[in-house]
């Protein structure tokens, strides 16, 4: 089962800025990080019990039968993409709480805030994603 430890927290503890960042900007940020959290969470445990449900006893039909297989293997992949991204969202209130977030894990450059707003647990700015994605660059962890 996943755990966070950002589900009960106040959201009225002072927050550490990263440099250009208003806290009135990183209070939404973290209600969106935290709402897209319940929304992933909710998901997950939906589609996991789905996933499980699924029966093949008494199915003698093989068009049938690679149905469900289908279905459950749909099912397995989306668990595992809601599993990613929480993590990913837990990751960002993490660097909240420590004051680092909003600046991008590769290069240590602040992230635009339009992408923040867009993806707020973004750990690269979209210049490095890209170049991630294509191989240009080697994923690394920016110590700070």
């Amino acid at each position: 089962m996943i755990q966070t430890h950002h589900e009960s927290r106040s959201a009225s503890f002072a927050l550490t800025r990263a440099p250009g960042l208003p806290a009135r900007e990183l209070n939404r940020l973290r209600k969106k990080l935290l709402q897209e959290q319940a929304r992933r969470m909710a998901e997950y445990r939906r589609d996991a019990s789905a996933a499980h449900s699924i029966q093949e006893e008494g199915v003698e039909d093989l068009e049938e039968l690679a149905s469900l297989d289908l279905d459950r293997e749909y099912l397995y992949a989306r668990t595992e993409e809601d599993r990613e991204t929480l993590r990913l969202i837990e990751e960002a209130l993490q660097r909240m709480d420590a004051g680092t977030y909003g600046f991008c894990q590769w290069s240590g450059d602040p992230i635009p805030l339009e992408r923040l707003r867009s993806i707020p647990w973004a750990r690269y700015r979209a210049d490095v994603q890209a170049k991630l994605e294509t191989g240009e660059l080697k994923e690394r962890m920016l110590r700070r």
